[in-house]
Formats: structure tokens, sequence, C-alpha cells
């Protein structure tokens, strides 16, 4: 078995008011890298934050501010060895900008000098993520997600030819046989790196679990190699309880002991048993796990090699 891969999603959605630890600013966000990373960590996730917006507001309108990105990843890379990438604008049924303009921003932080972006994430296919209201019994919205295979081909060859090794999001196990496709037409080396999404809300994919987690490693074709998987919740309920229960730990827990890598942090879970934890500290804890089940933590030299990643030169554009 690989050694264990521990990913932090820093702050992603979280505010001030539900977790007073998450890292807001470039600043804040190398300190907290440094120390994730010492606890265990090898990747960071992380979404650009405006520090001045009120701390039970929400501020979601700086997605892809490439200078945001460039500032903090050049210094959390001056703090530590370590695997930052960011996120994207919010996309569903009509937000699509053509093949041509998608993830811009990621294009960009690629050809920035003193960068060294290594790899990112984005989800393909198609879901609908609308909420189920358990006490009307009825869908209460739609939010229909979806990733044309136009487009998802287009960013694959750009990256190809950028040499920029990417990961996959996938919400359904027919999202795998995708991403397989998508390598037949020579678009996707190996290893294959996926995202494997659980929601503890919104009625999508394989309930979260054991049986969920095989249902995506079961939908690897014949002949192919398996691919390496995190652990990626959309909702948690962090306020746990016996009709609604957390799955973050579970899951991640799973993923320890079944070949996957963790994803956890702020981001991922605001409130740790109703505690509101920092982020090295959750890493401290499913590192402490692993290692007392006898699987080590890869450093992020090892976790290139895990995922086929190359280190960029940090002084360095693609091309």
């Amino acid at each position: 078995m690989d050694k264990l891969i521990i990913e932090v999603a820093s702050n992603e959605t979280v505010t001030r008011a539900e977790n007073p630890h998450v890292p807001l600013t470039p600043e804040e966000l190398a300190q907290d890298v440094a120390e994730c990373v010492d606890a265990g960590a090898s990747i960071i996730h992380f979404h650009p934050r405006d520090p001045d917006c009120p701390p039970d507001r929400l501020d979601i309108g700086r997605l892809d501010d490439v200078d945001f990105y460039a500032d903090a990843i050049r210094r959390m890379k001056q703090m530590r060895d370590v695997i930052p990438y960011p996120t994207y604008p919010y996309q569903t049924h009509d937000g699509h900008a053509g093949v041509a303009k998608l993830f811009p921003h990621v294009r960009e932080l690629v050809e920035e000098r003193g960068v060294g972006l290594e790899t990112f994430v984005f989800f393909i296919g198609a879901t609908n993520m609308g909420w189920w209201n358990e006490g009307e019994q009825r869908f209460v919205t739609d939010r229909v997600n979806h990733m044309l295979h136009g487009e998802a081909a287009s960013f694959l060859t750009w990256a190809a030819q950028a040499d920029f090794r990417t990961q996959f999001g996938v919400r359904e196990p027919g999202h795998i046989r995708h991403i397989y496709h998508y390598q037949d037409m020579g678009l996707v080396p190996d290893p294959v790196v996926v995202h494997l999404n659980f929601s503890d809300g919104p009625p999508f994919g394989p309930i979260p679990g054991a049986k969920g987690i095989q249902a995506f490693l079961d939908a690897v074709p014949d002949g192919k190699r398996p691919f390496q998987w995190f652990i990626h919740n959309f909702v948690n309920n962090f306020n746990s309880d016996d009709k609604h229960p957390e799955s973050h730990r579970m899951l991640n827990l799973l993923a320890i002991a079944m070949g996957g890598h963790v994803r956890t942090g702020i981001g991922d879970l605001p409130l740790w048993n109703g505690e509101p934890l920092s982020n090295a500290r959750m890493v401290e804890k499913f590192a402490r796990i692993a290692r007392d089940m006898g699987r080590e933590v890869a450093t992020a030299e090892e976790a290139r090699a895990i995922l086929g990643l190359r280190a960029r030169p940090a002084d360095q554009a693609s091309r």
C-alpha cells in the first residue's frame, strides 16, 4: 500500500464566525501551510478570500484571482515543500464560457513565473445537486453542474501540451468511465488521480461509506490501471446526530484502510465534534491514526512520485 497523502482544504467557504482559525490572507495561508506540513500534510487546496468581509458573511467573488493565488503559492513554497492548487468559479448548467476559455486562471498560473503550479482538480460529468427536504418530502432546489466532454477534452489537450498534470473530481461512478475514455483519447496519463465526492446533504452519488467507495473503485474498466484516490466531501453535517451523521471522519478512516488518501481541513469540516480545530490539528489526528494502523504519511516529494507529478521550478514558467 502506498504511503498516505494528506490534503488540506484550508478555507473553502467557511467564515470566521464558523471557525476563527480559518486562514484568509496569503500570509495567513502560508503560515497555516507550515503548520500543516509539519503535522503531515503535503497538498494544500485553498480559495482566495477577503479578510475585510464581515466574519459572518461569505465572500466568493475572487475565485479566479490570479494575483491572490500567485502571491499565496509563492509564500507557501517559501515556507515549506508543498503542493498547493487553486479552486475555480462555480459553474452550473448556464455558467460555461466555452472550451477555449475554460479555467483561464489555471493557464495563467502555469505560465506565471515564480509560482510553479503542479496540479489542479476539476469536476467532470453531470450531476443534479439539488436539495431534498425531508419534512416536505420533495426536492426544493435544482443545481445542475456539468462539464461537457468537449470542454474537458479541450482543457486536457492544453494540459498535455503544457506538461501539466490534472486530477479529477467525480460525483457518480459513471464519471470514472469518462476519465478512462479521455485516457483512450491520449489525454490522461497514468496514474489517474480522482477525488471521490460524497455528500451528507444533496442526495447525489453513492451513499457515503465503504460500499459507496467500492462502487467508484469497481467502475475502473477491465485492463486499466486502478486510480489513486482522495475522499472529497461536498457537504458535511458537522453538527452530527443519529439521523444525520457526519461522514467526513468515517470516509477518511476508510480511505486510510482501503488504500486511498485523506482530505481534511476547516474547508471540509468547520467543526470537529463541535470544536473549531485548526487545519494542523485535523492533519495531526489523521496522521496519528494512519501511523497507528501501520501506514506511513507521505512527504510532498513522495506524494509527487505517487501521483505522477513533476515539481516545477519556482523561478520558471512552463514554457
